[in-house]
């Protein structure tokens, strides 16, 4: 829409005299008026000027009337000027020329200002007229496209989306927006069509508390608002800056009104300049406004529609329509009327329970389901009525009798009168769950155990130590004893070593504590095995044991946790035989090839020891016969059995190199074959040398709490012609040393006493003499043993118990250094 009131005239003429006259005439009369003396400047001025109307002298120079006029029409930018020749020629052929060429009226020279006035504002008229009605056209034409589209979709916003594109495309305005209220004060754009070069609004939330009600109340009562620039306009310093904000010079506001509540706001920018809005133009967007309304309105008849049709459907077949959903739960989800029958029962419940569908509908819960704790299912119920809902773990039973736990929620289902109708239970299976919290716990005990085994170990070492060397060196001071004399002390030596190795494989198993490996022949290991199970399993079982005549390769293991793996897998073999039945214990030389390997992901080429456990018990069942190496799987009963014996087995074995198989049919057996890799050589273990070295009259300072072990070794290192001095506490031991220092060769110092322990004893002996020589010695080895006695300087160490022939070979190594 041009600002001018009469509009702009160009005036085409090569005679100066009219086109003064005309200048003006034309001027006089309130219009803006240009000259042109020729075609070409006439074109030219046309195209930057945009001229409402141009009076054009048919006879010029060069380019003529005609001419001139063919280039504008055929030019999109002025086709649209109407065109009134000036001519003194009076031939119709030349007037019917003009028309054709796009002309509105002739003027006959000499010219008349009274005739040329009225020709010119008649023809502004109607060209405004014909503005006006192609704007009314293109707006109706708009409106019905956009009301046909809203009875075409009932996609709100892709029909809220095409409104804001096409009214800005009509306006040539730089943005429009929709802005729906989320409070009085609030609000967010929720469509948008924005020229690119100006910033979005979508989704923006927007909260201007400077206007407060009364910018509201307006709109509430459908009143439009229309801002050519913002910054005139009277508005608050705060409401210009948010606007300032948006890039916002002028707008036009129409409220959207659904149900006669005010829904939101249609606005459209302009953000390069200030303009001024048109009554058209407010007309327009009160219009699209309607339907935009009627659009809101059917978009959500439409969704309350949907929703009833959706909610009669449910109300008729409730439980079957749900059926479809549910059936894609993990939990075990039914449905069952107040008289307890079975309405509903998803997929899930029939994978848990194992029952299908079509033979529990209709059929009592509490029997099916909690045959053994009807009362417990009772309880339930009442909770539902009296609080509408219940939660908690319950035990039930499955078609196959087994018994499971689950995690059952119980929701009172009411009607649309509020009625109770159906009790809707969702079963989360806890079974596995509860295992685990319960092997949890085993394990913590177990922990305990092994905290407390520690403690014993230590003790129990200290005990067995003077037990060990007195075994040892009485052989050698009654030298002339009978032969029953030396048989009890063998017996006596043996237990002791043997009590010492459960002391081991304790402090193995609690603390994970690796022992020595040593060359070991495992047909000596079956053959102590054997006279276990013959001494204490049942008489009904018959131990056979088959050991190639002991042509055994050598292992390179800690024999001791060989015996716990083999141990406990005869106990197995005894649980597996309640009725009685055959062990038989093996073990012969394999050699396994590449191809053998490629099929054990455990097995590697090369020589092993093979030991087989067999018994012909009851067999392991194959759906369980994967998992018996699981920590914690067991099928024994409660407090029978932790379900460690195996994992710790198949760990050992492992941890030395091996794998183990296993096979078993039911009611034929189970045999486990366990395989270790063979050292390369054959040769048996050295033999301990009971000869014992003499000592050269050295001073030698040992410090023990322990009165009998302080006893033992003074007895043991005199008879070997040490000199010896004893301590029972680090206090006592730094006092003789500091007394004695020049005199004592070596201290063999105990690391756990009272008052003050071994490793402060030895810090403070190396302030005294830096070159100190200590042995330690403990009932305990914990895995930072060594390192904690390195960082004070000592690189020996002695654990108990010890014989007399350790104690004496460790002190000549320190001695001969």
């Amino acid at each position: 829409m041009k600002s001018e009131p009469n509009g702009t005239i160009l005036v085409v003429d090569d005679t100066p005299t009219n086109l003064e006259m005309l200048f003006d005439l034309l001027g006089n009369s309130g219009f803006r008026v240009l000259i042109a003396e020729d075609g070409e400047s006439a074109i030219e001025k046309a195209h930057y000027a945009q001229p409402d109307l141009i009076l054009l002298d048919v006879l010029m120079p060069g380019m003529d009337g005609f001419e001139t006029c063919r280039r504008l029409k055929a030019s999109q930018a002025t086709m649209a000027i109407p065109i009134i020749f000036l001519t003194g020629l009076t031939d119709p052929v030349n007037k019917l020329q003009g028309f054709e060429l796009g002309a509105v009226d002739f003027i006959a020279k000499p010219l008349h200002c009274e005739e040329v006035l009225a020709r010119v504002k008649t023809h502004l008229r109607l060209q405004n007229l014909a503005q006006q009605l192609q704007t009314q056209i293109d707006q109706e034409r708009l409106i019905g496209e956009i009301a046909q589209g809203i009875r075409r979709s009932l996609k709100l916003d892709e029909i809220l989306q095409t409104t804001v594109d096409r009214v800005r495309q009509f306006l040539d305005s730089d943005r429009v927006v929709l802005f729906r209220f989320e409070s009085d004060l609030r609000g967010k754009v929720v469509t948008e069509s924005v020229d690119p070069k100006w910033n979005s609004l979508l989704s923006s939330s927007i909260y201007d508390p400077c206007f407060g009600k009364h910018y509201i109340e307006p709109f509430q009562r459908g009143e439009t608002s229309a801002k050519s620039d913002v910054y005139q306009a009277g508005l608050t310093s705060c409401h210009v800056e948010l606007l300032k904000q948006f890039q916002i010079r002028a707008n036009l506001i129409v409220p959207i009104s659904q149900n006669s509540h005010l829904w939101g706001l249609i606005i459209a920018h302009q953000c390069s300049a200030p303009r001024q809005w048109q009554p058209l133009e407010t007309k327009l967007l009160q219009q699209l406004a309607t339907q935009v309304g009627i659009a809101i309105q059917q978009s959500e008849l439409y969704e309350q529609t949907q929703n009833e049709l959706l909610d009669r459907k449910r109300a008729e077949q409730t439980i079957r329509e749900q059926a479809a959903l549910l059936n894609v739960a993990s939990d075990a989800i039914y449905a069952r009327d107040l008289s307890n029958r079975i309405l509903f029962w998803n997929q899930a419940a029939e994978h848990l329970y194992e029952w299908p569908r079509s033979e529990v509908l209709g059929e009592n819960a509490t029997v099916l389901l909690c045959p053994t704790q009807p009362t417990e299912f009772s309880t339930a119920v009442k909770a539902v009525f009296d609080q509408g809902a219940w939660q908690g773990e319950m035990q039930k039973v499955t078609r196959s009798g087994k018994q499971i736990m689950v995690l059952s929620r119980l929701t009172l289902v009411r009607d649309d009168a509020g009625i109770p109708k159906s009790i809707l239970t969702v079963d989360t299976d806890i079974t596995e769950k509860k295992q685990l919290e319960a092997q949890f716990l085993r394990a913590q005990r177990l922990e305990s155990i092994g905290t407390l085994a520690s403690g014993i170990a230590h003790d129990l070492n200290n005990i067995l130590t003077p037990i060990l060397a007195a075994s040892q060196l009485l052989p050698l001071k009654f030298p002339n004893a009978d032969d029953r004399t030396h048989q009890l002390l063998k017996i006596v030596e043996a237990n002791a070593r043997r009590g010492a190795d459960l002391v081991k494989q304790v402090l193995s198993f609690a603390r994970g504590v690796d022992g020595r490996r040593t060359p070991v022949q495992v047909g000596h290991l079956l053959l102590e095995i054997e006279q276990i199970a013959k001494r204490t399993f049942p008489k009904s079982i018959v131990v056979q044991t088959n050991l190639s005549s002991f042509n055994l390769a050598l292992v390179s293991a800690d024999a001791t946790q060989l015996h716990q793996v083999f141990m406990n897998l005869c106990v197995n073999a005894r649980d597996a035989m309640p009725e009685g039945g055959t062990l038989a214990l093996s073990a012969n030389n394999v050699s396994i090839d590449e191809p053998y390997a490629r099929m054990h992901l455990d097995a590697k080429q090369g020589d092993y020891v093979r030991i087989t456990i067999a018994d012909t018990g009851q067999g392991i069942p194959p759906e369980i016969l994967d998992r018996i190496f699981d920590p914690f799987f067991t099928t024994k009963e409660v407090g029978k059995g932790t379900g460690l014996g195996l994992s710790t087995a198949i760990g050992i074995v492992k941890n030395h190199g091996g794998f183990i198989e296993v096979t078993s049919h039911i009611g034929q057996g189970t045999c486990f074959q366990v395989y270790l890799p063979a050292t390369a050589g054959k040769v048996a273990p050295p033999i301990e040398n009971l000869s014992l070295e003499s000592g050269h009259g050295e001073w030698i300072l040992v410090v023990d709490d322990e009165t009998s072990i302080q006893e033992i070794a003074k007895a043991s290192l005199e008879d070997q012609n040490y000199r010896v001095l004893t301590a029972s506490d680090g206090f006592e031991a730094i006092a003789l040393y500091a007394k004695h220092q020049q005199d004592i060769t070596v201290i063999v110092m105990d690391l756990m006493m009272p008052a003050m322990d071994g490793l402060t004893a030895i810090r403070t002996l190396r302030k005294l003499n830096p070159h100190v020589k200590v042995i330690a010695t403990s009932g305990l080895t914990v895995p930072n043993t060594l390192s904690d006695l390195a960082s004070v300087g000592v690189h020996h160490f002695l654990p108990k118990p010890y014989t007399t022939h350790e104690l004496l070979n460790e002190l000549q190594t320190v001695l001969d250094k």
